[in-house]
């Protein structure tokens, strides 16, 4: 089979692997929002038959075929930008009018800047997560060593700004226990400076 790329959809709120020989095979893995290395400019449309068993997983038996989708990928000058999962294997004709319509949507200058504006804000509100989650794993190590070395942390004002980590680690707890669950946490940044409140897209046009 050789090498090949992939690109990463949600069917059924499964991560489904489209797998492609169309750009640089070098087992690459997209996600929406993601520069596709060897993708041509322009505006791409392509589309790919998926066939799922009664697990969500790619099905390769006839007989254990669940479910059959249509998905079409939209890539802007390189980048993921969007793709559509559509009931039932479709026909020729309406897989070309569909590339059509996609084609036609998405030169659209303004829908293609308002989307990638999107996955932008995404970006920074992951940094910002992976930032706090890298400080409260510092704390923790630093916590860690203190208590190794002896230090006495009783402090006057200690009790007040004790942490969830510092109260395990006090308490006899395993660091690395401790660490897995400080990054395994989706809101590890939230109390280190980055705010997880969902941005209102309509804020600026609120009376």
């Amino acid at each position: 089979m050789g090498m090949f790329d992939s690109l990463m959809v949600k069917i059924n709120d499964r991560e489904i692997e489209l797998q492609t020989k169309r750009f640089e095979n070098m087992l690459g893995c997209y996600h929406p929002g993601d520069a596709v290395c060897g993708a041509p400019g322009g505006i791409g449309i392509y589309f790919d038959a998926v066939e799922l068993d009664a697990d969500g997983r790619h099905s390769y038996e006839d007989d254990k075929i669940a479910a059959r989708y249509t998905v079409f990928v939209v890539l802007v000058h390189g980048i993921f930008t969007e793709y559509e999962v559509m009931d039932g294997a479709w026909e020729r004709e309406a897989i070309e009018r569909r590339v059509c319509e996609l084609k036609d949507l998405w030169s659209d200058t303004a829908r293609v800047t308002l989307r990638w504006i999107e996955f932008l804000r995404n970006a920074q509100d992951e940094k910002a997560r992976l930032r706090g989650c890298i400080n409260r794993s510092l704390s923790v190590i630093d916590h860690a060593r203190r208590l190794r070395a002896g230090e006495d942390m009783s402090g006057k004002f200690a009790a007040l700004f004790v942490r969830e980590e510092e109260k395990r680690l006090d308490a006899g707890e395993e660091v690395l226990d401790v660490l897995e669950s400080v990054l395994k946490k989706p809101e590890a940044g939230r109390f280190w400076g980055c705010s997880q409140q969902e941005r209102d897209a309509l804020e600026d046009y609120r009376l």
